[in-house]
């Protein structure tokens, strides 16, 4: 995964590299490739899945992702050999809606979808979330043993995930499982496909709910999808369900890896991990660097609409542009000591939401359940310690930076006899 000396580097050639985001070199040495990159080719062409410029440079991943009329996030389902392709490498299966539409469209569904995402409904949910941490916790923390992924990691964003769109709790299991899959197994793998196909299997479950939810008031986002509108037009049951399994699929996983990859770090310092026991204020600093440091979505991708120059290299319309969010988040023309964490750097303009209109819009969310695991753990297994050996990361990093699992062992302590939520 570096610049390949074997390809021609004469006047105008763009320089090329050999750059698989789903393969396990990249998965265990994305941070070195990141610096690499940003070194020696900061946009370069990679002939793999058909090949594609990799941006890395926060310069011009700022330029790509903000330029909506040059880089499309358009995805045309209907023509595969459009290379409009949506905003993953290889493409999805499934059109992701609203991320795969472009302004004014994106913008009209991003103004219906913002008030479930706002800084209020995030405060709103915090009691639901601290009730299943504690609850959660208080399930192994007698045993002095828990899976810090499995036994909290997991099921707390899918737990309210679910809550967030309106749906029983206790079947938060069967719809986590498939999404995690997708996201940790290289794209068109056999679990990759038997995780695509429960996705739609779920999807039909979710489209049989719709037209009872435009008759009737309930909570919940699926519930007010259904009752939406879009330029005077009701969504249709394929938006909705296709909103809500994207909403869902971002609420599952991401905040999950972020976690994982905080844990793993500060048990590496643990001088790091007392400080933040004893300065709880610095949390809100460090939680942007640990989003910084461990870009829970590496990377997401544009297609070129007309010929244009980036870095110094001159693409093509037609072109596909995968944007490495965490090699821009290493960028030392942005952040002093980039390989550095540093719980409170400030400020620290990272791009691990995304920049421009397309910012994830659940990232008042993820910040919110995410400083509340982290506190759970925090003030409840202060001195846990990972078993490292059994410990695995997913098989791909390519869509989510994150783990399988990460057994743990601490000093145990008595429940609070806190129930889960309902």
């Amino acid at each position: 995964m570096s610049v390949d000396p074997s390809v021609d580097t004469g006047a105008g050639a763009p320089p090329s590299i050999e750059f698989d985001h789903y393969s396990p070199q990249y998965r265990d040495n994305w941070q070195q490739i990141a610096d690499e990159n940003l070194a020696r080719c900061p946009v370069a062409r990679s002939g793999t899945y058909g090949g594609f410029w990799l941006v890395s440079d926060y310069a011009s991943v700022s330029r790509v992702i903000r330029d909506d009329a040059t880089f499309t996030s358009t995805h045309n389902m209907d023509d595969p050999s459009d290379p409009r392709q949506g905003i993953v490498i290889p493409p999805n299966p499934m059109l992701q809606v609203p991320m795969e539409f472009d302004p004014p469209l994106y913008n009209v569904y991003r103004r219906m979808l913002n008030p479930y995402f706002s800084p209020p409904a995030a405060r709103a949910l915090e009691p639901f979330v601290r009730q299943a941490v504690d609850a959660l916790l208080d399930k192994v923390c007698a045993t002095g043993r828990m899976d810090l992924v499995l036994d909290l990691g997991n099921p707390v964003p899918a737990l309210a995930t679910m809550k967030l769109v309106g749906l029983p709790l206790d079947d938060w299991e069967r719809f986590a499982e498939p999404m995690h899959g997708i996201v940790s197994h290289p794209a068109g793998g056999p679990e990759y496909l038997r995780c695509m196909n429960a996705l739609q299997e779920l999807g039909n479950a979710l489209g049989a709910l719709v037209p009872g939810l435009r008759e009737r008031e309930a909570d919940g986002l699926l519930s007010g999808l259904a009752k939406a509108t879009v330029n005077d037009q009701p969504l249709s049951d394929g938006e909705v369900v296709l909103i809500a399994l994207l909403v869902m699929q971002g609420g599952v996983d991401t905040t999950t890896a972020l976690l994982a990859n905080t844990l793993w770090w500060l048990e590496e310092h643990p001088e790091q991990r007392q400080r933040l026991i004893e300065e709880p204020a610095l949390l809100e600093h460090a939680t942007e660097e640990f989003l910084r440091i461990f870009t829970p979505v590496p990377a997401l991708a544009r297609t070129v609409t007309e010929d244009v120059v980036v870095g110094g290299q001159q693409m093509c319309a037609g072109d596909r542009v995968l944007m490495s969010f965490s090699a821009a988040n290493r960028d030392p023309e942005v952040f002093d000591d980039p390989a550095e964490a540093r719980l409170d750097r400030f400020p620290n303009p990272h791009a691990s939401f995304g920049l421009g209109i397309h910012r994830c819009i659940g990232s008042n969310f993820a910040r919110s359940w995410f400083q509340i695991m982290l506190r759970g753990v925090l003030d409840r297994m202060p001195d846990y310690a990972i078993d490292r050996d059994a410990t695995r990361r997913n098989e791909s990093i390519g869509i989510i930076n994150g783990f399988f699992n990460m057994p743990a062992t601490f000093t145990p302590s008595e429940p609070r006899g806190v129930p889960m939520p309902e």
